[in-house]
């Protein structure tokens, strides 16, 4: 027990320093691209808050390739000291050593999934939102009871804001130029016209003494000055959205026969996001056994980099070309998991089958 845990601290501490690494990099690359945007109501200050709000964004995105690289190190290290010689010679297993890579792996899995899910999105719209308020003239307010718009003399109320420009549980306050009330419209949904939105499954009430008139319509053109880019500011890209509304989403999506094919494979690979990290855990173990643990931190900081690599390349080819065929989404989000952990795990039989001692293994 005491050693799975000295073998999950090192896997843990390796992967979070070269994710700070990995992170600060990107950081420091997104800040030199925003300084071209300072001016106007977008100051410093403002753009080291739109840092700090994109940064749980960047360590979900980093996570994979940091656990590749921080296990290398991490059990590289234990390697080179004969720590993991006196592992095997105390009679730990190849099994207890997968078994302790294993919860390390699952640990930050969870953590990642549970930031990808529930930090994320919050803090990618909130990064957006930040920047187009200080940018935009139009007004846009979000609050915990949807998202609320100024446009001219009307009022938008929007529920949810999907990407698109799609939209669902709106509603229109119309008001005269002393400000009151003459008319609000109520939607179920819309969807993105060149002249504005089509609003579907309307309904229209007229304030006027002494009665409030009430008409109903299936569709209606709402023909604001909201423009495209304020909407695509002011949502939240499908690869940011917590798995519970990238699954409402697909559902209007289907209901309005949509093609959804990108957003069910966004879906199955978030939800397969952790059989990623795990994978990339496993992949390090053979580049550190046997004769690799006279191998130098730089010689496997390189590997890790080409295998991270290697994953990504796979994944975006498996990816279009998935998408081009047609092919199902869950299929083509866990190929690439599973041809490197086969990998991973080929590899370790490899080793085995050549008597290069897992733990010990033989000096060349």
């Amino acid at each position: 027990m005491i050693i799975n845990r000295y073998i999950q601290r090192s896997i843990h501490l390796g992967t979070l320093g070269a994710l700070l690494l990995l992170v600060s990099l990107s950081l420091f690359f997104l800040m030199v691209r925003e300084l071209d945007d300072l001016g106007g109501g977008y100051g410093v200050r403002q753009m080291f808050e739109y840092l700090a709000l994109s940064t749980p964004g960047t360590i979900v995105e980093f996570m994979p390739l940091a656990v590749l690289l921080g296990s290398m190190l991490s059990l590289g290290a234990l390697a080179g000291n004969s720590e993991i010689i006196a592992m095997q010679a105390s009679g730990v297993s190849l099994f207890r050593l997968l078994a302790a890579v294993l919860q390390a792996a699952l640990m930050l899995a969870l953590i990642s999934f549970l930031l990808a899910d529930w930090v994320v999105p919050d803090s990618e719209t909130g990064a957006s939102r930040l920047k187009s308020g200080a940018q935009e003239t139009t007004t846009a307010l979000q609050s915990g009871e949807g998202l609320w718009i100024k446009d001219g003399t009307r009022v938008v109320h929007v529920q949810a804001l999907l990407p698109n420009g799609y939209a669902r549980d709106i509603e229109i306050y119309q008001l005269d130029e002393s400000g009151k009330l003459v008319a609000t419209l109520r939607a179920a949904h819309a969807v993105p016209i060149d002249q504005g939105w089509e609003l579907q499954q309307v309904e229209q009430s007229i304030i006027a003494s002494p009665a409030v008139a009430t008409r109903h319509f299936e569709r209606l053109v709402y023909e604001g000055r909201l423009s495209r880019e304020l909407l695509q500011v002011l949502m939240i890209e499908p690869r940011k959205m917590s798995s519970m509304d990238l699954q409402a989403y697909l559902s209007f999506l289907d209901e309005n026969r949509l093609d959804s094919r990108v957003e069910k494979l966004i879906f199955w690979k978030k939800l397969l996001a952790p059989l990623t990290i795990v994978a990339m855990c496993l992949l390090a173990l053979p580049f550190v056994l046997g004769s690799q643990r006279q191998s130098s931190g730089g010689q496997r900081l390189l590997i890790g980099i080409l295998l991270g690599l290697a994953f990504v390349v796979t994944d975006r080819l498996l990816t279009q070309l998935g998408i081009q065929l047609a092919l199902n989404s869950l299929v083509v989000a866990l190929l690439p998991n599973l041809l490197f952990l086969s990998l991973a795990i080929f590899l370790l039989i490899k080793k085995q089958s050549h008597n290069i001692g897992l733990f010990a293994g033989r000096q060349r």
